[in-house]
């Protein structure tokens, strides 16, 4: 039951992700280029481009493109578990699954051949791409894990101070100025020493 769990809660915030990266490449109209192969049929070239958009990147405009919206999109887990395992292996798992199936349809070797690109831009490109990959991959976990506890550490020094406040305000309503019992009523009579507690009393001890 709870590896259903699991899954099924990785699996919203992998779609809801996913959702949010596609609105995010749609606004701003983000695609990488490929050089194909010329018998790269087009059926080929636009499932890879359509994934290629979603973790390649190069140059300085690609990069900012794709860290801003990778970190944005890591907002969801940390925001919904509050909890810096959960998040960090919730943006792991969405960021790597789409690699792998971008690494996959690109550059894995069918024959001696790279499959669907062509061989001097699987060579030229294949490093820088796998580069930034980690490096975004290990970016996204730090930032994972290191809003997560700052959040935490909101939330717990909020809650802290919530309790504090309560039990400043919880202060007694009248004390027996003869025998100092605390009361949250307003009694005729003190149950302690049996001191009446008139209006006069209460006033002039308020």
């Amino acid at each position: 039951m709870k590896i259903r769990s699991f899954f099924k809660k990785k699996t919203i915030s992998f779609i809801l992700q996913f959702i949010l990266l596609t609105i995010i490449i749609y606004i701003f109209s983000y695609s990488f280029q490929i050089e194909f192969d010329p018998n790269t049929e087009i059926e080929q070239r636009v499932i890879i481009e359509f994934l290629a958009k979603y973790v390649l990147f190069l140059g300085v405009n690609g990069t900012l493109f794709m860290y801003l919206s990778w970190l944005l999109v890591s907002l969801i887990p940390i925001l919904t578990n509050l909890n810096y395992k959960k998040a960090y292996s919730s943006n792991l798992l969405t960021f790597f699954v789409l690699n792998f199936f971008v690494y996959v349809f690109i550059f894995v070797p069918r024959q001696n051949q790279v499959m669907k690109v062509t061989k001097g831009y699987f060579n030229s490109n294949f490093m820088p791409l796998i580069w930034n990959t980690i490096i975004l991959g290990l970016v996204i976990f730090t930032f994972s894990i290191f809003l997560s506890l700052l959040l935490q550490r909101i939330k717990s020094t909020q809650f802290g101070k919530k309790i504090v406040d309560e039990k400043l305000n919880d202060k007694p309503l009248i004390i027996c100025p003869k025998c100092g019992t605390e009361y949250d009523s307003i009694p005729l009579y003190c149950y302690n020493c049996n001191f009446k507690l008139t209006s006069d009393e209460i006033d002039r001890i308020e």
